[in-house]
């Protein structure tokens, strides 16, 4: 992924993130604030978010050290490293909130999610969106905003059983379903479960995973 800033509509920073890196702490580590995410494409079969920044100052405290969780600890194979770019939204229409579950092949089974996914090779992030949530939950949606970016980093073990050096990015977008459904997964088999629409007011009740508990008490604080 690169991530590009801009202040005052111009651009000031590009930088390319490494494996494992916060797109705030490479931010900040060259001289930069991130701020309101602007737009996120492919170019040339990179994933490129754009950005609002402003300069560094010392007054503004670096961003907190992320931990690299070890679910594996003490052995001694040689972990893959991988990076994956995903979209992810926060789906809202008449119904509520759509959320899906994850399924046995995941390290959560049980654990309500946003619907969304990793992004294929060369395809853009709002496309992708798109797709995975038609997949995951069988409902056309619009995208309207992007919220946010996220980013994990662990060394664990893959559904295929491959233990992996693993940094998940999520572009996090806002999204509308002006024709909600009965949710349907047509992804059988992956790492969905199920899916619902959940009301609004009672999403704090459900047992969502971490990432997504923090985005949506990030942007869905006032519902």
């Amino acid at each position: 992924m690169r991530l590009i800033g801009l202040l005052a509509d111009n651009p000031v920073i590009d930088l390319v993130l490494g494996h494992g890196e916060h797109p705030d702490g490479a931010l900040h580590r060259a001289g930069w604030i991130a701020g309101r995410p602007l737009r996120a494409e492919c170019r040339d079969g990179d994933v490129v978010v754009t950005l609002e920044v402003h300069p560094a100052s010392p007054a503004d405290a670096p961003p907190a050290d992320r931990v690299v969780v070890y679910e594996e600890p003490g052995t001694d194979e040689v972990p893959l490293i991988r990076q994956r770019v995903g979209a992810y939204g926060i789906v809202l229409s008449e119904r509520g909130l759509l959320g899906t579950v994850l399924s046995r092949i995941t390290g959560a089974p049980g654990a309500w999610n946003l619907p969304g996914g990793g992004l294929d090779a060369g395809e853009e992030p709002a496309a992708g969106l798109l797709r995975e949530v038609y997949e995951e939950t069988g409902q056309e949606v619009a995208p309207e905003r992007l919220l946010t970016l996220q980013s994990d980093h662990w060394i664990g073990r893959a559904p295929n059983g491959r233990l992996e050096d693993y940094h998940a990015l999520r572009i996090i977008y806002s999204a509308a379903c002006e024709k909600p459904s009965r949710p349907r997964v047509h992804d059988l088999g992956g790492s969905t479960a199920r899916a619902d629409w959940v009301p609004v007011k009672a999403w704090r009740r459900l047992p969502w995973t971490r990432a997504a508990r923090q985005v949506l008490s990030q942007h869905l604080p006032s519902r």
